[in-house]
C-alpha cells in the first residue's frame, strides 16, 4: 500500500540518525519510473537530513563483486572511501574473499540467509566496521547481474556487523528470487511502497531548468502538463523528467514573442508530450510498434511540408490501430495539426537537437502565429458557422468563395483529402444558396473536375491503394471532418472519384508499373524482389497480391534478366518462387507468363552459337519448371477437382523443356 512521502522522509531521518544500531535495512519499493531514485537522492542532497556520509550507487548492470567494489569506490568521492580502499581492501575482505567461498558463494546452491549469518568470519566483521557511519543507498536492485545470494550477503554484513545504514531501492515485482524473499524477511525492517507523485516531482524538475524565463513558462503550464501526464496512464516520473528537459530545450530556442503566444505554447506542449511519450519512448505495451517515423501518414513519406498527424479510419468496426489509440487517449479525434512540420518533429525526437532557425521559421507559419490568413480559402469557408460578420469581414468571405472557385477552374486541387474538403464546402454553400450553382449542379461540376482536372494530374503515389483508403468511412483530412460526408450527394461524388482513380490505377498497372518494376531488377535488387515477395528491409511491398509480372513483355524481361551477372541471373527464379508459396492464385495470371518466358529462353538457345551459354539457359528453363510451373499445374488440377474451373487445356499442354 502506498504511503505519504512526508511520513517516509520523517521515518528515514529518525532511522538514519538514531544513536542505537537498528540492524535492519530499509526497502523503497515501486514501479520503474515512479520516482524512487529522485525521492532518495533529494534526501541525500539535503544537508539537514543526516550527518552521515552518503554513498549512492546504482547496481544496474554490475556483473560481479569486484565490479561492485570499483563502482562503490568511485560513487563515494571522499577520503573515507579512499581510506577503505587503501586499507584492508573492500574487495579483498568483503566482496572478493569471504563471499566467494565454495562454488556459489556463502549463499551458493540451496543455502539460505541463515547460512550467511553463521558463516561470518572475524575478517569480514572487521572489514564491515570500516563502513560505519555511512548511509549507503543501493538502487536498481532488480537489474543487478550479480547473483542475488552474493549481493545480499554483502548487504547483510553491513547491516549485522556495523553501523552502516542501508537503503535499498527496487521494483520488487521483478524480484522473485527466493534468496531475496528470505533476505527481506530477515534483514529488511521496513519497506515503503512509493507511487508516483507527479505534482511535486514536476515542480522539482522545473526548478532544475536554469533558463529563468523557460522555467517560469513551465510553471505556468504545470496543470496542462499534469493533465497530459495523467492521460498517459504510465505514472512514470523518469519519463516526465526527460520530457521536461527536452521541452525546455525547445522553448529556449523559441523567439520571445512566440513564447508569449499562449495558444502556440499550449499546443506545442500537447504535441511534444504525445510525440515524445508515445512515439519516442513508446511506453505502452499496446502501442509497442510506434516510432517517430510513424508520425507521418502512410502516403506522406518524403513530403517535407506535412503538418498534420493523422490516421484514416476505414472501418469503424475494426480494431483501432496503435496510432488511433493514442489519438483517442488524448482526445485528438481528428488527428493533430502540428505547430511545425512533422519532419522537424521527427528530427527533434530522433536527434534531440533543435535547429533554432528552422524552428522559428516554421512556427511563423503555424496557425497559432500566422492565423487564419495563412489558411487556404476552403479552410476558412469550412468555419462558416463560427465566422463573425460583425467586423465587416463579409467581403473577405465572398473573396474566399471566389478564390476557391477560381482554383477549381484552374485545377489546383490535386490532393484527395483537400479536394474532398472543397466538395463538402461547395455542397454546403450551394445548399445555402451562397453560390450560383444548385446542389445538383455542384455534383455535376465536381464530377467534371474529377474527369478533366483531377485524374489527368494523378500520380501513382497519390493513387496507390485508393479503393482501400477511400472506399469506406473516410471522415476527415488535415484535422477537419468533411462537411456533408454523411449526405448522399457527397457520397455520390466520392464514389465517382474512387471509380475514376481505380480505373486510372488499373491502367497504370497494365502500362507503366511493370516497366518501372523491371528497372529495379538492375538498379535496386532489394526493391525489385521486395515488391514481389516478403523479404527483410524491403522499402516497399506494392505487388505482393498483384499479378504485375504478367504485364511485362516476356522478351523485354529476358533482355534485362540476361544483363545481370551470371551469378545474379541464377538467383532470380529462386528469389521469386516464394511469391507463390502462400499466394498461388497469382499463378492464374502469371503462370502463362512464365511459360512465355520459357519460350523466349528457348528462342535464345536457338539463336545462340555458344554451347556453354546454352547449357546455362537450359538450366534456367528447368529451374522455372521445377519451382514455378509445377506449382501452376498443381494449382490448375486443384481448381478442377474443386469444381472451380472447367479449363482442361493444361492437361494437353506440353512443358517447355531444356531438351
Amino acid at each position: 500500500m502506498s504511503v505519504d512521502r512526508t511520513e517516509v522522509e520523517r521515518f528515514l531521518k529518525n532511522w538514519a540518525n538514531t544513536k542505537s544500531k537498528p540492524h535492519f535495512a530499509v526497502l523503497i519499493e515501486g514501479r520503474w519510473g515512479c520516482g524512487k531514485t529522485h525521492f532518495v537522492t533529494k534526501l541525500l542532497e539535503d544537508d539537514a537530513f543526516t550527518d552521515r556520509k552518503p554513498i549512492y550507487l546504482s547496481v544496474f548492470g554490475i556483473t560481479d563483486i569486484q565490479s561492485l567494489e570499483t563502482s562503490l569506490f568511485y560513487a563515494s568521492a571522499s577520503t573515507v572511501t579512499k581510506t577503505l580502499h587503501k586499507g584492508v581492501g573492500l574487495a579483498g575482505s568483503i566482496f572478493s574473499g569471504a563471499l566467494t567461498l565454495g562454488t556459489g558463494g556463502i549463499l551458493g546452491g540451496t543455502a539460505n540467509l541463515n547460512k550467511v549469518v553463521d558463516a561470518a568470519t572475524s575478517q569480514l566483521e572487521q572489514s564491515a566496521k570500516n563502513m560505519d557511519g555511512a548511509l549507503l543507498v543501493l538502487d536498481d536492485l532488480e537489474r543487478c547481474q550479480i547473483p542475488m545470494s552474493e549481493l545480499l550477503g554483502v548487504v547483510n554484513r553491513f547491516v549485522e556487523h556495523g553501523d552502516t545504514r542501508v537503503i535499498l531501492c527496487a521494483n520488487t515485482d521483478d524480484l522473485l528470487d527466493d534468496h531475496f524473499i528470505a533476505f527481506k524477511e530477515k534483514v529488511v525492517g521496513h519497506s515503503f511502497l512509493l507511487e508516483s507523485d507527479p505534482e511535486s516531482a514536476l515542480a522539482s524538475f522545473v526548478a532544475e531548468i536554469t533558463h529563468s524565463e523557460v522555467s517560469e513558462l513551465l510553471l505556468h503550464y504545470t496543470n496542462d502538463i499534469l493533465e497530459l501526464y495523467d492521460r498517459s496512464g504510465y505514472h512514470n516520473l523518469r519519463a516526465l523528467r526527460q520530457f521536461v528537459w527536452q521541452l525546455a530545450s525547445i522553448l529556449e530556442k523559441m523567439k520571445v514573442e512566440y513564447r508569449q503566444n499562449d495558444k502556440l505554447v499550449q499546443n506545442l506542449i500537447i504535441q511534444f508530450f504525445i510525440f515524445f511519450i508515445e512515439f519516442k519512448l513508446d511506453l505502452s505495451e499496446e502501442t509497442s510498434t510506434l516510432t517517430p517515423q510513424d508520425l507521418l501518414g502512410r502516403y506522406d513519406k518524403g513530403k517535407d511540408e506535412v503538418r498534420h498527424v493523422y490516421e484514416f479510419s476505414f472501418d469503424k468496426d475494426k480494431e483501432p490501430t496503435p496510432k488511433q489509440r493514442v489519438f483517442k487517449k488524448y482526445e485528438q479525434h481528428n488527428g493533430i495539426r502540428a505547430v511545425i512540420t512533422v519532419q522537424q518533429w521527427i528530427s527533434i525526437l530522433n536527434s534531440g537537437v533543435v535547429d533554432a532557425l528552422r524552428l522559428n521559421a516554421e512556427l511563423a507559419q503555424s496557425d497559432e502565429v500566422a492565423g487564419v490568413a495563412s489558411w487556404p480559402s476552403w479552410r476558412r469557408l469550412w468555419h462558416l458557422y463560427s465566422w463573425d460578420f460583425s467586423d465587416d469581414s463579409e467581403r473577405e468571405f465572398w473573396s474566399d468563395v471566389e478564390d476557391m472557385q477560381s482554383q477549381l477552374k484552374d485545377g489546383c486541387y490535386i490532393e484527395v483529402g483537400e479536394f474532398l474538403h472543397v466538395v463538402g464546402v461547395s455542397l454546403m454553400l450551394a445548399d445555402h444558396e451562397l453560390i450560383d450553382q444548385t446542389v445538383p449542379d455542384t455534383i455535376a461540376a465536381m464530377k467534371t473536375y474529377i474527369d478533366e482536372k483531377f485524374v489527368p494530374q494523378l500520380t501513382d503515389e497519390r493513387c496507390r491503394g485508393v479503393s482501400e483508403r477511400f472506399g469506406r468511412h473516410l471522415d476527415s483530412y488535415d484535422g477537419l471532418g468533411f462537411m456533408r460526408r454523411e449526405d448522399d450527394e457527397f457520397k455520390e461524388v466520392v464514389e465517382h472519384l474512387v471509380k475514376k482513380m481505380d480505373a486510372w490505377h488499373q491502367n497504370w498497372l497494365g502500362e507503366d508499373a511493370g516497366k518501372q518494376l523491371l528497372k529495379f531488377l538492375t538498379e535496386d535488387w532489394i526493391r525489385f524482389f521486395g515488391n514481389l515477395t516478403v523479404i527483410n528491409h524491403a522499402p516497399e511491398q506494392r505487388y505482393l497480391n498483384v499479378p504485375i509480372l504478367a504485364t511485362i513483355d516476356a522478351a523485354t524481361f529476358v533482355d534485362v534478366w540476361f544483363s545481370l551477372s551470371r551469378h545474379d541471373e541464377r538467383l532470380v527464379v529462386g528469389s521469386i518462387k516464394d511469391r507463390y508459396e502462400y499466394r498461388s492464385e497469382l499463378l492464374d495470371s502469371e503462370g502463362l507468363w512464365w511459360r512465355e518466358v520459357q519460350v523466349e529462353l528457348k528462342n535464345r538457345v536457338a539463336r545462340s552459337k555458344s554451347k556453354p551459354r546454352n547449357v546455362q539457359i537450359n538450366n534456367l528453363i528447368d529451374h522455372i519448371n521445377s519451382t514455378i510451373i509445377e506449382k501452376w499445374e498443381l494449382r490448375q488440377f486443384e481448381e478442377l477437382t474443386n469444381g472451380n474451373s472447367t479449363d482442361l487445356s493444361w492437361m494437353t499442354r506440353k512443358r517447355v523443356n531444356s531438351q
